[in-house]
């Protein structure tokens, strides 16, 4: 089973309901909007189908791991995720005003349900701005060619060098 249905093969299953679980290799090119997803685990999808007289609803559970760059180090650090996610398509002859009522609902385009759009565009929206990785938390002494590292207490306490004569010129 993939995640990509036709509508009428959906429509079989309205008396007795649909229930599946995948996992599903989400290629990288799908994520190129966010060059930050450095690699993607394949993800485990888990759904239930609600079929209405003029909807159908993806109930879906997504779980996997995403590796992205830690925001201090740049280094990569496994981001696992787990998102509770529904999509509402509306079936021909509904008018959006009636299946909506303020959800965000979807057409059917030639017949046929393919959910991986959408499982990419849930992750998106879910994925982190910035993560540190363990390292960088229990190094306090992060620093390079040039730089330190300084937590927001300590950048406060210190003065910076170049405003150091001016300290001297107010105490006249």
């Amino acid at each position: 089973m993939s995640l990509s249905w036709s509508v009428p093969d959906l429509l079989q299953y309205r008396q007795e309901g649909l229930s599946f679980h995948e996992e599903v290799v989400l290629p990288l090119e799908l994520f190129r909007a966010d060059p930050e997803i450095r690699r993607m685990s394949p993800v485990d999808v888990k759904g239930v189908v609600e079929f209405s007289k003029r909807s159908l609803t993806f109930h879906l559970q997504l779980r996997g791991k995403m590796v992205l760059p830690c925001a201090i180090t740049l280094e990569d650090v496994d981001y696992p995720f787990k998102i509770n996610s529904s999509e509402t398509f509306l079936l021909t002859g509904a008018e959006e005003g009636e299946a909506a009522r303020g959800e965000f609902v979807h057409g059917i385009e030639e017949e046929r349900i393919d959910l991986v759009p959408y499982l990419v565009e849930a992750i998106m929206v879910e994925k982190p701005m910035r993560v540190v990785s363990e390292k960088a938390k229990a190094d306090p002494d992060l620093s390079g060619e040039g730089w330190t590292f300084v937590a927001g207490s300590q950048s406060k306490q210190q003065i910076d060098p170049r405003f150091e004569k001016l300290k001297k010129f107010f105490d006249e």
